[in-house]
């Protein structure tokens, strides 16, 4: 047995509950924690799924306060499954992420419009303190439906 093979899969599973931990954060509104599982200089990149006019938006706190605002009157449940994950370097790695994305939009007890969202997250972690962390951040989007 290679002697790297158990800390590689503590590197996975900390990449994994990282990630879990990003969608839970989100769906939550936890804006403190979802900064917890951001890099100090992320780089998140919504041009392609949202707008491409959009800029990348950098650095934890504009990450935070970016997805804040733009989830702020949204109701949201993600699920990723990971599809591929490379450790590029002994503290950096690479995952590819299939995702599905429920958005519900409306007033609390008024009809809510749902977007059912399937797409591909593109990851980059990097270990910064200690601790995975996700460092940079690209949404594709392969389908939307709105209802």
């Amino acid at each position: 047995m290679d002697g790297h093979q158990p800390a590689r899969l503590a590197d996975e599973m900390a990449i994994r509950t990282l990630q879990q931990d990003y969608f839970r954060t989100v769906d939550a509104h936890d804006w403190a924690g979802f900064g917890a599982v951001l890099c100090a200089d992320a780089v998140f990149d919504f041009s392609q799924a949202v707008d491409p006019g959009l800029e990348l938006v950098v650095g934890r706190e504009g990450v935070v306060a970016f997805v804040r605002e733009a989830m702020s009157p949204i109701t949201s449940a993600h699920s990723g499954f990971l599809r591929s994950l490379e450790f590029t370097r002994a503290d950096e790695a690479r995952a590819l992420w299939a995702m599905q994305d429920m958005l519900w939009t409306g007033e609390p007890g008024a009809l809510k419009k749902l977007a059912l969202g399937h797409g591909h997250y593109h990851l980059e972690y990097r270990r910064e303190d200690g601790a995975w962390r996700i460092a940079r951040w690209l949404l594709t989007r392969i389908h939307m439906e709105t209802f």
